[in-house]
């Protein structure tokens, strides 16, 4: 169960390229940090996707993105959604079929093969797992907020997703977590509904806190903060508890931490990043224009 806001500007551009044979082959560029095992199940996915259409053929894979990997911005998922439409829009040129044929829903489930979370970016700007069922959503005014992702540490993380939800699922207090994560995303609809930013606030706060302690206290435990990461929570806790207000905060599965500001907050956040201490901002949505006059 989650509900997951899109960040249209972190994306992943793949190329297919077809030849006359039936078996595909990953082209080198700048992603040989991928592992000979990440390669294979990349490219068992657009098997798979083959499969789904009847595609017989074979192409050169190519696949990039615009932000690092490793650190806990689901690359992997961006990469999987993107291979598996880059796909079909592809078999269908080369069936000459018309790609309209195959629904959002369907390229969404189909990727969910390779990585169930990839689904996620086949909506906009919101989207709802609740019993393994995903639907699309849209909040009015919460459509529109701004994102950006502090960097404080550039290594990669050292343990994978697959460990991850392995350790969490072995750990007894999992049970409870999961429970919680449902009553705050019904929580989180009610708050959205009531535009109750500041309630809002402490849903995804107290999720991402209770979501680490189980990662500190699973068998071997691990982590994803350091000093650095701590005092940068500690700095927009502090914030909110001077001006009563201030930006969604969420920390996942690396060494970044996700702050999320409402159309309202432009110069809130300006001035809040300018006095935060990270290695590097990223930007999920694109940036507020503000217009002027001649």
């Amino acid at each position: 169960t989650c509900l997951a806001f899109s960040l249209p500007q972190l994306h992943t551009a793949v190329t297919l390229t077809s030849h006359k044979g039936s078996k595909d082959t990953w082209k080198i560029s700048s992603t040989e940090r991928l592992s000979y095992q990440s390669i294979d199940r990349y490219l068992k996915h657009l098997q798979r996707v083959k499969q789904a259409l009847g595609f017989d053929g074979g192409f050169f894979v190519q696949s990039n993105n615009n932000f690092p990997m490793g650190i806990g911005l689901a690359s992997s998922s961006s990469s999987y959604s993107a291979l598996t439409l880059c796909a079909v829009k592809a078999i269908c040129a080369l069936q000459h079929r018309d790609v309209t044929e195959i629904s959002q829903a369907e390229m969404a489930a189909l990727s969910a093969q390779g990585k169930f979370s990839s689904q996620h970016a086949f909506y906009t700007p919101w989207s709802i797992v609740e019993n393994n069922s995903l639907t699309g959503a849209s909040f009015g005014a919460f459509d529109q907020l701004s994102h950006v992702a502090l960097v404080v540490c550039n290594s990669q993380k050292r343990i994978t997703i697959e460990q991850v939800l392995a350790l969490i699922a072995q750990n007894p207090k999992s049970a409870d977590y999961h429970t919680h994560v449902r009553q705050r995303v019904a929580a989180a609809h009610t708050h959205i509904a009531a535009q109750d930013w500041k309630a809002l606030f402490h849903c995804v706060w107290e999720d991402f806190i209770e979501l680490h302690a189980i990662f500190h206290s699973s068998k071997p435990s691990f982590s994803f903060q350091s000093e650095a990461t701590r005092q940068l929570l500690e700095q927009v806790k502090r914030w909110w508890d001077i001006y009563d207000d201030g930006p969604l905060v969420v920390m996942g599965i690396g060494y970044v931490v996700h702050l999320l500001f409402r159309p309202d907050q432009t110069k809130m956040q300006e001035k809040m990043l300018a006095t935060l201490e990270f290695y590097h901002c990223l930007a999920g949505t694109p940036q507020a224009v503000t217009a002027t006059g001649v």
